[in-house]
């Protein structure tokens, strides 16, 4: 932990930044992108250290460690006094609460676990830009630890196709609910637009081109691509000088 770390700035640990998206991980993605909704001033720590629970994104304030993104907005809220769902009624707080948890419980296994891990293994190292001769033990070790980990989440216990179901019903519940909306949850971004651009931008941007899901949504959902535009346009205007193969 850094030992000379300003009091009012957060120090994030992530993975690595990613070639087509600042980070292949949607919670850090989200959380990168709260911490410039919220205007809090962050660093981060590309180190891929993880943290007491064994996950990736947690933070550093005030010298205290906090893991997982919901927990670790939930500790700034407080921290920095801020509600970036003060606009909003309690029906649309529970209905965006809800959005959240159907991307990060079932959607991010659905399908980008799904997509990357089982379906297309060998393209996502590459895009991690893991050496070939690493390829066979991360097969072997990573990929038998995500199966494990989807066979005990449930998803796991379903077959492809029937995954691929419950991915395509998410898709259309979120596109049938933004509609032409310029947020999720009207004209001004709320919390809930941190989550949404953090996973959809993952499936828009960082998914093999000849997956269902990366058609899905920038062809069929056309405005879920169109809403990760202006996400991108209003919360990441140095999102390219961030990818790897732009600082090679």
């Amino acid at each position: 932990m850094s030992t000379c770390q300003d009091k009012d700035t957060v120090l994030m640990y992530q993975w690595p930044r990613g070639i087509t998206v600042p980070c292949p991980s949607p919670f850090v993605l989200k959380l990168e992108t709260y911490f410039r909704m919220a205007n809090i001033k962050y660093k981060s720590d590309h180190s891929g250290k993880l943290s007491k629970k064994g996950k990736i994104p947690w933070i550093v304030v005030d010298g205290q460690a906090v893991a997982d993104s919901s927990f670790v907005i939930q500790h700034l809220n407080k921290r920095f006094e801020v509600d970036l769902n003060q606009s909003l009624s309690s029906k649309d707080k529970a209905i965006a609460h809800s959005y959240i948890k159907m991307m990060e419980e079932n959607t991010f296994w659905a399908i980008i676990i799904q997509g990357r891990y089982v379906d297309n293994f060998t393209w996502f190292l590459n895009q991690l830009e893991v050496p070939k001769f690493l390829h066979i033990p991360a097969k072997l070790l990573m990929k038998r630890r995500v199966l494990k980990a989807m066979w005990y989440q449930g998803i796991g216990r379903h077959s492809p196709d029937e995954i691929r179901t419950i991915g395509e019903a998410d898709l259309q519940s979120c596109a049938e609910f933004l509609e032409e909306k310029l947020f999720f949850m009207g004209d001004q971004p709320t919390l809930v637009d941190a989550t949404m651009f953090g996973f959809l931008a993952e499936l828009a941007w960082h998914m093999p081109p000849d997956h269902w899901s990366t058609k899905c949504v920038t062809e069929k959902h056309k405005n879920l691509v169109n809403y990760c535009y202006r996400m991108k346009a209003r919360y990441w205007p140095d999102w390219d000088d961030l990818l790897i193969s732009k600082n090679k």
